[in-house]
């Protein structure tokens, strides 16, 4: 699950990079389509990120899981307390025209964003994923966003674990590193 997690989280980074002040919800239905989405993420924008070496961490600082047994929560706790991180190399040409597999987001994940929206350089996210069976992990992120770095809150609530429900809250920090190696 972990690996779904960071996969959601990551994508939805990649993807914010890219949005408009208005959003992506061109037609104002409450959703963003596929459609919206990609005509949102090929239009990059003014606060696109820079190409080169980035670095995403993801740290929970909170977790309830009320069907997990305690020994299970603890160690789950002390795992991504300690945070997570993926670094994936941005190139020009992705920079110009992002796509939301950047940060290695697993297409297996399913997501769909509810809500892609930036003002200035502050961020709203609502998405929904679902990588595997019954397993529904929705995801509502806020931040700011600069081209060579952004920091968000989030918070996750996973349905249909093995351990039952459970709510999830943390910070994502990007940050470029410098250039990509040659």
């Amino acid at each position: 699950m972990r690996k779904f997690l960071l996969a959601g989280v990551a994508a939805s980074m990649f993807a914010i990079s890219a949005c408009s002040d208005k959003g992506a919800d061109a037609d104002g239905d409450g959703k963003v389509s596929a459609d919206e989405a990609q005509k949102e993420l090929s239009q990059g924008g003014a606060m696109a990120m820079k190409p080169g070496m980035w670095e995403v961490k993801i740290s929970f600082d909170s977790i309830d899981a009320p069907g997990m047994p305690e020994a299970a929560k603890t160690q789950m706790t002390k795992a991504m307390g300690s945070g997570m991180s993926v670094k994936s190399c941005l190139t020009k040409e992705q920079a110009e025209k992002p796509g939301a597999d950047f940060f290695g987001g697993d297409a297996s994940a399913n997501c769909t964003f509810e809500q892609l929206d930036r003002s200035g350089n502050k961020m709203s996210v609502q998405m929904t994923c679902k990588p595997q069976d019954k397993m529904v992990i929705a995801s509502k992120m806020e931040g700011s966003f600069e081209a060579e770095s952004y920091s968000m809150t989030m918070e996750q609530k996973a349905s249909g674990t093995p351990m039952g429900e459970m709510t999830m809250k943390g910070k994502i920090d990007g940050k470029r590193l410098g250039d990509c190696p040659a």
